[in-house]
């Protein structure tokens, strides 16, 4: 049975407002009539009432005021977050303080491919744990139905209708209870934040499931801000690279063109390309011939990332080809490819000029 808003309110000795708040913040699910208003299933309402002691006008201000302090305090700590990498150590810490548990799986689901891949995985006290596993929801069909119905799914690991796929992966980590949430952003799922508990099999109650579908409805939010943050950041720092980049290679234009041999085009082609690139090194080769060049000057560190990304353009040149070997200490950014080919098309005409 389904009550109204008015109705859980008299129910709960609160105003229809709080109801709303409570159903708009994932505290209290709801369902929607096809005229958009709320309904409340009678259990649920029946649930919160015994644990705030029915009409009973203090114990329910103190009940609203102890979940509420909780949600707050979970929406400062995770809106408050910008980093994409901060953002997710915070959801876990929140998830798993919240639900006593020792693990949290944060994971992206992109539509396109449906398919869902690991993006942090932190423990109880806050370590991350490499994870980057990946898999599409055809795989498991319980991360599917959360992600396709947003729905919350528990799974114990004894439980004989559980799925076996999912069984066999908390077998093998020693995983007794796994909670699946999802991730939801103006009504579509963008990827599924996990539970688990390796110590006991679990019976999630109401007022957990609430506050921890509320934190998961935060997350996607906090995830979803972030992420448009982290790219319009990245996007600034694209221009002003490439920019940078530009005025490097034109001003080596005449450079290039001033050498008299081979070696010498070379070793200002690979000159040029490092520094306009910000490459840790470029190699460039022709004929026989090569010469390399650093972009880092004393004092510079190199990207941390940990690993080296190369990337390689060529232009003919006579009887051969001009080749240049660009590693950076990051990713690739955006045109820096098509840059690379440029200064390799310059020192090919460079060369082909006959002054070298």
């Amino acid at each position: 049975m389904y009550l109204s808003v008015q109705l859980a309110a008299r129910r709960l000795g609160v105003s229809p407002h709080t109801i709303r708040r409570w159903t708009a913040s994932g505290f209290l699910p709801c369902t929607r009539t096809a005229g958009g208003h709320r309904r409340i299933k009678q259990e649920d309402i029946d649930e919160l009432s015994h644990l705030i002691g029915g009409r009973n006008h203090l114990a329910a201000r103190l009940a609203r005021e102890r979940e509420l302090e909780t949600l707050v305090a979970t929406a400062i700590a995770v809106s408050s977050q910008l980093d994409v990498t901060a953002l997710l150590r915070e959801v876990a810490k929140q998830m798993t303080t919240l639900l006593d548990a020792h693990l949290c799986v944060i994971s992206d689901y992109d539509p396109a491919t449906r398919r869902v891949a690991v993006r942090a995985e932190y423990d109880d006290v806050g370590n991350r744990h490499q994870d980057t596993m990946t898999y599409t929801l055809s795989q498991f069909p319980m991360a599917r139905r959360a992600i396709e119905d947003h729905e919350s799914i528990t799974i114990n690991v004894s439980d004989p209708h559980a799925d076996p796929a999912e069984v066999a992966i908390m077998r093998r980590d020693g995983d007794k209870c796994l909670l699946i949430l999802p991730m939801v952003h103006q009504g579509q799922s963008i990827g599924l934040i996990e539970v688990l508990d390796h110590q006991r099999e679990r019976k999630f109650g109401r007022q957990e499931m609430r506050l921890a579908n509320a934190v998961a409805a935060q997350a996607a939010v906090a995830v979803h801000n972030a992420t448009v943050f982290a790219q319009l950041t990245r996007s600034d720092k694209d221009v002003l690279a490439l920019r940078h980049a530009i005025e490097t290679i034109s001003a080596g234009y005449a450079t290039l063109h001033d050498q008299t041999t081979v070696a010498a085009v070379l070793q200002a082609a690979a000159e040029v390309a490092a520094r306009a690139l910000g490459a840790i090194s470029c190699v460039a080769s022709c004929c026989g011939e090569s010469a390399g060049a650093s972009g880092l000057r004393p004092g510079d560190q190199a990207a941390q990332s940990g690993t080296a990304h190369v990337i390689v353009s060529s232009a003919p040149c006579r009887d051969g080809e001009v080749a240049l070997t660009l590693t950076l200490g990051g990713d690739a950014g955006d045109g820096q490819a098509e840059l690379l080919g440029l200064i390799a098309t310059m020192a090919a005409g460079a060369i082909a000029s006959g002054r070298s």
